[in-house]
């Protein structure tokens, strides 16, 4: 899914999770039919918006 933006990715955020930490990420944004990066950019949006 691709994502319009005016302002385009040019930063690449890394952190380290551990193997439950990471399945989780991609089993919650496969049901929300995400990428993980999609699906931590929206909550980080929802986040933002309380």
């Amino acid at each position: 899914m691709a994502r319009s933006s005016d302002d385009p990715v040019r930063h690449i955020v890394t952190f380290r999770v551990n193997r439950e930490e990471k399945n989780q990420l991609e089993q919650l944004a496969k049901l929300s039919g995400r990428t993980v990066s999609d699906f931590v950019r929206r909550n980080l949006d929802l986040l933002r918006d309380e």
